[in-house]
């Protein structure tokens, strides 16, 4: 017997270790009659806890795993873990210092992200996500290093990688080269400083510039060619306030209306100049190092000074030698690491590069051979890569991440890959360069943790050896805010080395923000935690707002009312199934003399659940929970359970009702259990004795069923008692009478005949004495009560 209440940790704890145990959602590999469903699961970064993004997404495709095993799919539902990356290095360099050698330094690395995943599946499985851990993978381990690098060799020898020495984004602070999809905007209060530049009479030449400290590295001055106020100056020369001496140059592409018009070139303080300098065959000079302190050939007072601290002092220099005209406060949009924050420079440093500029056509045309839910999100995708004006920079000057296998000739510059697989330089074999005779270097720089997710489809079907059954993957779920980066690096690299879409269909979810609608962040104390959230609701409520939330490819703040609401259903939920336990404790062969309720519950019933897989199959979540809510709580308990009540305490018609009651709450059972894996195992196993197999989860999944149909005059007798119900109901609320007091009369105004069975049943439903009928256009004409009117 099922107890009083739903007691959520017992029950969720049981089901746990049940279906770990009988290894409920075990891909078959040897099943070659069921169509695989494949799943591409995002790995996340192993932090050590989930946020509220990953349980808003990973329900996501939870959802579709679980309906497409009911639906007779074999699903493969694999869980990564990408552990690789600057955050980790950070965490361990914050714990350990920096002074270790580099495999000590990486055992750190694996340690610190072997506790980190133990945390964060036990999460995953406290929320009740139902992958399949026998192919768990994670970017850190050899055999993944393996397929990572022989990605990227496959890649060299296509001619789609490459080595070279360019400016490149790069952190200070991590030193690292980053690449753009790894920085984010930042406003802040800058200065639009006028100085005096200077032509070869000495007269003022003015540029505007945010960024003065890099006039030591002017290597031009440039105007529009249709600007009147400087055509005389073409060919000519100007002086810096360090008496340089660098060309003045017309370019189409300088803008008029900026400053003064004329634009100082220097090298680099933004992309504008590195287009300009290649365009123009400009030089290089660099004041600006790694680690983001100046250099010669800068003046000797600003040497190892900070970028932030060489601007103040510059300034101060134009000031006093009377080179500073004025300045104008201004806002400024910077670019900054995503990972720390810092913003980031252009420093020419010797790379390794993926030739994705070239490919912007191939990767479209790729991304319009998915499917895209929804369908708006592919245009992000084009606009990003459209938008491209860099290559690829997958080079990371790190040490915990996928080394990149390659031997550099430094005497020659002749590049080989590297023979033996998986490649680590500290390990790897000396090898001849075979052009010179030298000695090569052992390339110790990694891969951008991008290089390795990029190929997780590929990974989770075997490649090299694809299984064509797991590839292209049905199903990519992923956060809208990572298609500049995983969705386009995916489709990207998985394309180069099959020919194909890695998809078939992209799922795109918004960010959960915090319930004020801001950003979550531990700096704003708004952060809500899944782990604190399990300690409060149960799994099956927090599962339930993730459908709830509709945030496909939207950002939507968490609301406490969705899942405070969810926690009630599931009370309402499980006191209906316990309701039916006791009243129908068996179950029933289908009786021939269905009621009118009944026969009107199961065509509601047939409603939902063609709905449902319209739902279902579109991804649309939240419409499917809604109307599943509204079936339940509004139609089944509100109306149905009330109505055969009387059928259920009484003896005529009490088989019918018994299994009309067992019937929709078994299909109901069904709908829900993607949802609500938890609540419906167990009152499945109560009430059901998990009669169709050892799981609710590895039933079939419901079907219309064409025998449950009202005719059309039925329909319009069912709207006319439903509207009875409310109004007698509606009566006694705002007269405050129990639900239960008597009425000694309603009239009602009808063109339709009312079975004795209805109007009896609706008499005792209503507790009502007389119930009176007269002709015309349905309406409620009077309600009186026995003391009241």
């Amino acid at each position: 017997m099922m107890d009083k209440r739903f007691n959520h940790k017992e029950v969720e704890k049981k089901w746990i270790e049940f279906w770990e145990r009988e290894r409920v959602y075990a891909y078959n590999e040897s099943d070659f009659e069921r169509e695989t469903f494949s799943i591409d699961t995002p790995p996340p970064f192993t932090s050590g806890s989930l946020h509220m993004g990953h349980v808003l997404s990973y329900s996501y495709f939870d959802f579709v795993a679980r309906y497409k095993r009911m639906k007779g799919y074999n699903v493969f539902y694999p869980q990564g873990w990408d552990t690789q990356g600057f955050p980790t290095e950070v965490k361990v360099e914050q714990k350990y210092g920096r002074n270790l050698s580099r495999e000590q330094f990486i055992a750190y690395c694996k340690q610190w992200t072997e506790e980190m995943i133990r945390r964060m599946k036990e999460e995953m499985k406290a929320l009740g996500f139902s992958a399949d851990w026998r192919y768990e993978y994670r970017t850190m381990d050899a055999d993944y290093h393996e397929k990572v690098q022989r990605s990227l060799i496959e890649m060299y020898e296509k001619g789609e990688i490459y080595r070279a020495r360019h400016p490149v984004l790069w952190c200070p602070h991590c030193k690292s080269a980053i690449a753009k999809a790894e920085t984010e905007d930042k406003e802040r209060v800058a200065f639009l400083n006028y100085v005096n530049f200077y032509d070869e009479e000495g007269n003022p030449l003015t540029i505007a510039t945010t960024r003065p400290e890099l006039i030591p590295a002017a290597v031009a001055l440039l105007f529009n060619p249709e600007d009147e106020r400087y055509k005389h100056l073409e060919g000519k020369h100007a002086i810096t306030p360090f008496n340089a001496t660098i060309p003045i140059i017309a370019d189409k592409d300088v803008d008029k209306e900026f400053g003064t018009g004329l634009m100082m070139v220097a090298t680099f303080g933004d992309k504008a100049d590195v287009v300009w300098m290649y365009r123009h065959k400009l030089p290089m000079k660099i004041i600006i190092n790694e680690e983001g302190k100046f250099v010669p050939p800068a003046p000797d007072w600003m040497v190892g000074l900070s970028v932030e601290q060489g601007r103040e002092k510059m300034v101060e220099w134009l000031k006093e030698h009377g080179h500073l005209v004025k300045r104008e406060q201004k806002h400024q949009v910077v670019k900054v690491h995503d990972r720390c924050k810092t913003p980031v420079e252009l420093i020419p440093s010797y790379q390794w590069f993926a030739k994705v500029k070239d490919k912007k056509g191939k990767i479209i045309e790729w991304a319009k051979q998915i499917q895209w839910f929804p369908a708006f999100g592919i245009h992000y995708l084009i606009d990003w890569t459209e938008h491209l004006d860099w290559d690829w920079v997958i080079s990371r000057n790190r040490v915990f991440g996928t080394p990149l296998p390659f031997y550099v000739c430094e005497h020659c510059g002749h590049i080989e890959p590297a023979d033996a697989l998986p490649f680590y330089p500290e390990r790897a074999p000396d090898k001849v360069c075979p052009k010179c005779g030298k000695v090569m270097k052992k390339e110790d720089t990694v891969a951008d943790c991008w290089v390795d997710s990029s190929i997780t489809p590929l990974v989770i079907a075997g490649w090299p050896r694809l299984d064509e059954r797991k590839y292209p993957a049905s199903l990519r779920p992923q956060g809208v805010e990572i298609v500049r980066t995983w969705a386009f690096y995916t489709i990207y690299r998985s394309g180069m080395l099959t020919g194909k879409a890695p998809f078939k269909h992209i799922l795109l979810n918004g960010n959960v923000l915090a319930p004020d609608g801001r950003k979550m962040s531990k700096s704003l104390g708004n952060v809500i935690s899944p782990r604190e959230l399990l300690e409060e609701f149960p799994a099956d409520a927090i599962r339930q707002w993730a459908a709830m939330s509709g945030a496909m490819a939207k950002d939507r703040p968490f609301s406490y009312e969705d899942i405070r609401f969810a926690k009630l259903f599931l009370t309402k939920f499980w006191n209906s199934s316990r309701f039916i336990q006791l009243m129908a404790p068996e179950d029933v062969e289908e009786a021939s003399n269905l009621h009118l309720f009944d026969k009107w519950i199961l065509a509601e019933l047939n409603a939902l659940i063609k709905h449902f897989d319209e739902f279902m199959e579109r991804y649309e979540f939240h419409h499917a929970i809604a109307q599943f809510h509204h079936f339940f709580w509004h139609r089944f308990c509100d109306h149905y359970i009330e109505m055969a009540k009387p059928r259920i305490y009484g003896d005529h018609d009490k088989r019918a009702a018994q299994f009309t009651l067992r019937y929709v709450l078994y299909k109901s059972l069904k709908l829900f259990a993607p949802f609500a894996p938890f609540i419906t195992e167990e009152v499945y196993y109560q009430v059901f004795g998990a009669k169709e197999g050892k799981s609710i989860h590895l039933t079939a999944w419901p079907e219309v069923d064409e025998r449950w149909q009202l005719s059309e005059e039925e329909k319009a007798l069912m709207q006319e008692v439903l509207s009875v119900i409310e109004a007698v109901r509606k009566f006694k609320a705002q007269h405050r009478m129990s639900m239960k007091a008597g009425l000694k009369e309603v009239v009602v105004q009808t063109q339709h005949n009312y079975t004795d069975e209805v109007v009896n049943d609706l008499k005792t439903l209503l507790n009502i004495e007389n119930l009176v009928f007269k002709q015309g256009a349905f309406e409620v004409v009077s309600i009186q009560g026995n003391h009241v009117d």
